[in-house]
Protein backbone atom coordinates (compact mmCIF):
# COMPACT_ATOMS: atom_id res chain seq x y z
CA UNK A 1 0.00 0.00 0.00
CA UNK A 2 2.80 2.45 0.90
CA UNK A 3 4.69 1.55 -2.29
CA UNK A 4 1.58 2.30 -4.39
CA UNK A 5 1.14 5.62 -2.61
CA UNK A 6 4.78 6.57 -3.32
CA UNK A 7 4.35 5.73 -7.02
CA UNK A 8 1.22 7.86 -7.27
CA UNK A 9 2.93 10.73 -5.44
CA UNK A 10 6.05 10.47 -7.62
CA UNK A 11 4.01 10.62 -10.83
CA UNK A 12 2.25 13.85 -9.80
CA UNK A 13 3.72 16.77 -11.72
CA UNK A 14 3.67 20.47 -11.03
CA UNK A 15 2.91 23.02 -13.72
CA UNK A 16 5.97 24.82 -15.01
CA UNK A 17 5.51 28.53 -14.24
CA UNK A 18 7.43 29.60 -17.33
CA UNK A 19 7.45 27.88 -20.69
CA UNK A 20 10.37 27.88 -23.11
CA UNK A 21 9.49 28.45 -26.72
CA UNK A 22 11.39 26.12 -29.00
CA UNK A 23 10.79 28.58 -31.85
CA UNK A 24 13.06 31.21 -30.27
CA UNK A 25 16.51 30.53 -31.71
CA UNK A 26 19.61 31.85 -29.99
CA UNK A 27 20.22 35.40 -31.24
CA UNK A 28 22.54 36.89 -28.62
CA UNK A 29 25.06 35.64 -26.06
CA UNK A 30 26.83 38.04 -23.70
CA UNK A 31 28.87 37.98 -20.54
CA UNK A 32 26.99 40.52 -18.45
CA UNK A 33 28.67 40.44 -15.01
CA UNK A 34 31.55 39.05 -12.97
CA UNK A 35 31.75 38.97 -9.22
CA UNK A 36 34.14 37.65 -6.61
CA UNK A 37 34.72 37.96 -2.89
CA UNK A 38 36.28 41.41 -3.33
CA UNK A 39 34.57 42.90 -6.41
CA UNK A 40 31.48 42.89 -8.58
CA UNK A 41 31.16 44.53 -11.96
CA UNK A 42 28.90 44.79 -14.96
CA UNK A 43 30.44 43.82 -18.29
CA UNK A 44 29.58 45.92 -21.35
CA UNK A 45 28.99 44.32 -24.75
CA UNK A 46 32.35 43.86 -26.46
CA UNK A 47 34.37 44.48 -23.27
CA UNK A 48 37.48 42.27 -23.43
CA UNK A 49 38.92 42.62 -19.91
CA UNK A 50 37.52 43.21 -16.44
CA UNK A 51 38.07 46.68 -15.01
CA UNK A 52 38.66 45.39 -11.48
CA UNK A 53 40.92 42.68 -10.06
CA UNK A 54 39.01 39.69 -8.74
CA UNK A 55 40.16 37.36 -5.98
CA UNK A 56 38.61 34.31 -4.41
CA UNK A 57 35.86 32.29 -6.08
CA UNK A 58 34.54 33.97 -9.24
CA UNK A 59 30.96 34.01 -10.54
CA UNK A 60 30.37 34.62 -14.24
CA UNK A 61 26.93 35.77 -15.41
CA UNK A 62 25.94 35.06 -19.02
CA UNK A 63 22.77 36.18 -20.80
CA UNK A 64 21.42 34.22 -23.76
CA UNK A 65 18.52 35.64 -25.76
CA UNK A 66 16.74 32.75 -27.41
CA UNK A 67 17.76 29.15 -26.91
CA UNK A 68 20.86 27.24 -27.92
CA UNK A 69 21.69 23.57 -27.99
CA UNK A 70 25.40 23.17 -27.23
CA UNK A 71 26.49 25.40 -24.34
CA UNK A 72 30.21 25.34 -23.44
CA UNK A 73 32.40 27.09 -20.88
CA UNK A 74 36.15 27.33 -21.44
CA UNK A 75 38.78 28.48 -18.97
CA UNK A 76 41.99 29.47 -20.80
CA UNK A 77 40.79 27.53 -23.84
CA UNK A 78 40.06 24.28 -21.99
CA UNK A 79 36.45 23.07 -21.78
CA UNK A 80 35.40 23.14 -18.12
CA UNK A 81 32.49 21.80 -16.14
CA UNK A 82 31.28 24.20 -13.49
CA UNK A 83 28.38 24.38 -11.10
CA UNK A 84 25.80 26.73 -12.59
CA UNK A 85 22.40 28.15 -11.82
CA UNK A 86 19.99 29.64 -14.31
CA UNK A 87 16.95 31.88 -14.41
CA UNK A 88 14.55 32.32 -17.32
CA UNK A 89 14.36 35.67 -19.09
CA UNK A 90 10.89 37.00 -19.87
CA UNK A 91 9.01 40.10 -20.84
CA UNK A 92 9.68 42.80 -23.37
CA UNK A 93 12.78 43.93 -21.48
CA UNK A 94 14.09 40.32 -21.49
CA UNK A 95 14.83 40.55 -17.78
CA UNK A 96 15.55 37.80 -15.27
CA UNK A 97 12.92 37.89 -12.59
CA UNK A 98 10.29 39.43 -14.88
CA UNK A 99 8.62 36.06 -15.53
CA UNK A 100 5.06 35.46 -14.44
CA UNK A 101 3.24 32.10 -14.48
CA UNK A 102 2.48 31.16 -18.07
CA UNK A 103 4.82 33.75 -19.64
CA UNK A 104 6.93 32.43 -22.49
CA UNK A 105 10.64 32.46 -21.71
CA UNK A 106 12.68 34.48 -24.21
CA UNK A 107 16.10 33.35 -23.02
CA UNK A 108 18.12 32.39 -19.99
CA UNK A 109 20.56 33.96 -17.54
CA UNK A 110 23.27 31.49 -16.47
CA UNK A 111 25.54 32.06 -13.48
CA UNK A 112 28.66 29.90 -13.44
CA UNK A 113 30.15 29.40 -9.98
CA UNK A 114 33.91 29.03 -10.46
CA UNK A 115 36.79 28.65 -8.03
CA UNK A 116 39.57 31.17 -7.51
CA UNK A 117 41.16 32.20 -10.82
CA UNK A 118 44.44 34.07 -11.35
CA UNK A 119 44.80 37.38 -13.14
CA UNK A 120 45.09 36.84 -16.89
CA UNK A 121 42.61 33.94 -17.00
CA UNK A 122 40.37 34.05 -20.09
CA UNK A 123 36.77 32.89 -19.65
CA UNK A 124 34.93 31.97 -22.85
CA UNK A 125 31.31 30.90 -23.27
CA UNK A 126 29.68 29.63 -26.41
CA UNK A 127 26.42 28.15 -27.59
CA UNK A 128 25.03 27.06 -30.95
CA UNK A 129 21.65 28.03 -32.39
CA UNK A 130 18.84 25.48 -32.50
CA UNK A 131 18.00 26.44 -36.07
CA UNK A 132 19.68 25.42 -39.31
CA UNK A 133 22.14 26.35 -40.53
CA UNK A 134 23.74 26.22 -37.08
CA UNK A 135 25.50 29.36 -35.93
CA UNK A 136 27.84 29.41 -32.94
CA UNK A 137 27.95 32.51 -30.76
CA UNK A 138 30.85 33.24 -28.40
CA UNK A 139 31.78 35.76 -25.73
CA UNK A 140 35.04 36.05 -23.80
CA UNK A 141 36.51 38.12 -20.98
CA UNK A 142 39.99 38.25 -19.46
CA UNK A 143 40.31 38.66 -15.71
CA UNK A 144 42.52 41.63 -14.85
Amino acid sequence: MIRALLLVTASFTFANPVSAQSSSPLTDLQITAISSVTQSERISPGQQQTVRRHSGPVSLVVTEKGFGRARLLRIDGVVAAAEASQRPLCGTAVTAGACHPGDPATGVEITYHLGPLPSGTVLTVQDTTTTLPPRTLTAAIELR
